[in-house]
């Protein structure tokens, strides 16, 4: 199987899950307890098909300073969010929020929670092909954490050389940390 069909097979799995706001609420409470590095966090604005997000963005906003990514051209930019922020529908009918916006470079973050499609078990991640997320880890050091529905957990996941895997996933069933 190669990206392209991993790819396919992961959507039809997503859109075929019948428990998302269980394994979502099960997957915050792990992160919230997760030992994670201190400092900010960026965190994605989720959208259906991915693990929900909302409350995570609240309850980061009161213990650390939030940013929330926004597709700049073919790059992320990040945005500071806090409980006032406002939003707007932009690229792929992703809510991206107002604000000014910087350089990933230039803001750092200790901890991105990134979106996925498929990961595996030696937490490579299989993004959805845009490229945004390749992109912002080749010029970011930073934590980086997948969330994933138990569904999205697959034996391999079809990795390239640019492909940076993941420091932590986090599912239903608990933290797994890369060795």
């Amino acid at each position: 199987m190669d990206k392209k069909s991993q790819r396919r097979h992961l959507k039809f799995a997503l859109a075929n899950i019948s428990d998302k706001l269980e394994q979502s609420e099960s997957i915050a409470e792990f992160i919230k307890c997760a030992e994670l590095p201190k400092g900010s966090i960026c965190i994605y604005n989720s959208i259906a098909s991915e693990v929900d997000t909302k409350a995570l963005i609240e309850y980061f906003c009161n213990v650390r300073e939030v940013y929330l990514p926004v597709v700049d051209g073919e790059d992320i930019a990040l945005v500071n969010v806090d409980k006032d922020t406002k939003y707007v529908e932009g690229v792929w009918g992703i809510y991206e929020p107002i604000g000014k916006r910087l350089a990933p470079q230039d803001v750092r973050p200790s901890v991105t929670v990134t979106p996925l499609l498929g990961v595996d078990r030696r937490l490579n991640r299989l993004g959805k092909g845009k490229g945004y997320y390749d992109r912002y880890f080749a010029k970011t050091d930073t934590f980086k954490v997948g969330l994933a529905f138990r569904e999205q957990v697959v034996e391999k996941v079809y990795a390239d050389d640019w492909d940076k895997p993941l420091d932590m996933l986090i599912t239903p069933d608990g933290i797994i940390i890369r060795s």
